[in-house]
């Protein structure tokens, strides 16, 4: 791959959760006790989530203390440093102060939000759009939360004969009391690319589910029996029409909409003159230099995904700077519930152009 100036594929890419220590307790949390055990232990904290929310108090999720019986359908998401929590006293010697035990109690989505906040000046953290305002853990913490409930909410029952089935480990198995069968928390990789051609431009894409002017990067799920590479090539190719190769591996997201781990790549075509949407999912593609995408950025001509996806951090790996959108001050509505990744061109709202999953597909836009 020839290098420029800025090579992007210096190092891997910074993502919200990136630093964060959560100490998940395997071994612990495979005890039957175990859940109710730290759900009594003083200090323990609970993340509430409401729909795919949770509450901020400032600038910090809002951790409550464990009180009470044991809410049904609470997950142990696992043990933190008590200075990472926005509640921490003052002072704390790393590594002297015991771990804190958090746990996630899902809740319906609330019609009235301001009686749910319950708390004047209390406002709501959407992952997909406020990611990169959290701290590394509030983030990785508020990312565990919705992954696991969203599983639960979707797999109350066994596939192999459609039995309901209970919950063990701590909230991190589900076992069939008809057939024996167990099922775990799934995930679904998918790869997310930003494609560039010889004179160091950026392609992105257009999705029909979009805004006209919103563009991303494109994302597509790795099928079954197929690598991440071919999956890679297969999917630029389907929707935007150019071969690419030289790809370069750049970072992974966890993007828990519903349960996809984007896996963000750059990667090479020789042959720009090539591109072209495909007419089903992308609506339009376009090469931009950066000084074309900062000026379209900064007018408004052109929407970006949202700081929290990997779609946004590979676009402004390429560019070599923050780009100030006026996108990032809009409102904007939250992905499909059905889409996967993070910001891809396939219509994600994580802005990427692949409408299948979520950043473009299923990632914030």
């Amino acid at each position: 791959m020839h290098m420029h100036s800025r090579d992007p594929g210096e190092g891997l890419l910074v993502l919200p959760q990136d630093g964060a220590r959560i100490d998940r307790l395997d071994a612990e949390r495979k005890r039957p006790e175990w859940l109710s055990e730290i759900w009594s232990t003083p200090g323990t904290r609970v993340l509430r989530l409401f729909g795919r929310r949770a509450r901020l108090s400032g600038n910090r999720l809002d951790y409550e203390e464990a009180t009470g019986p044991l809410p049904e359908g609470a997950v142990a998401l696992g043990a933190v440093d008590p200075a990472e929590l926005p509640d921490a006293a003052p002072s704390t010697t790393p590594g002297e102060a015991a771990p804190v035990h958090v746990v996630t109690v899902a809740h319906p989505k609330p019609a009235d939000e301001q009686a749910a906040a319950g708390t004047t000046g209390t406002t709501w953290a959407d992952l997909a759009f406020a990611g990169s305002q959290l701290t590394p853990v509030d983030a990785a913490l508020l990312t565990q939360a919705l992954a696991i409930t969203t599983w639960h909410a979707r797999s109350p029952f066994c596939a192999a004969c459609g039995t309901a089935t209970a919950v063990e480990v701590s909230g991190w198995r589900r076992t069939c009391p008809n057939c024996g069968s167990q099922t775990f928390p799934r995930t679904d990789p998918a790869v997310i690319t930003a494609v560039l051609d010889s004179e160091d431009r950026i392609l992105l894409g257009s999705a029909h589910r979009w805004e006209t002017h919103r563009y991303s990067t494109f994302a597509g799920f790795v099928e079954a029996g197929e690598s991440v590479e071919a999956a890679l090539a297969r999917e630029i190719e389907e929707e935007a029409g150019v071969v690419v190769s030289e790809i370069r591996y750049m970072g992974s997201q966890s993007w828990p909409f519903p349960r996809s781990l984007m896996l963000g790549h750059f990667a090479v075509t020789h042959d720009p003159t090539m591109a072209r949407p495909d007419g089903d999912e992308i609506r339009d593609v376009r090469w931009f230099t950066r000084a074309e995408l900062t000026e379209a950025a900064e007018s408004g001509e052109v929407s970006l995904p949202t700081r929290s996806s990997i779609s946004r951090a590979l676009i402004e790996r390429w560019h070599g700077s923050m780009i100030n959108a006026v996108s990032d001050a809009r409102p904007r509505q939250a992905p499909a519930a059905n889409a996967a990744a993070n910001g891809n061109a396939n219509g994600s709202s994580n802005g990427t152009t692949n409408g299948r999953i979520g950043q473009a597909g299923q990632q914030p836009r």
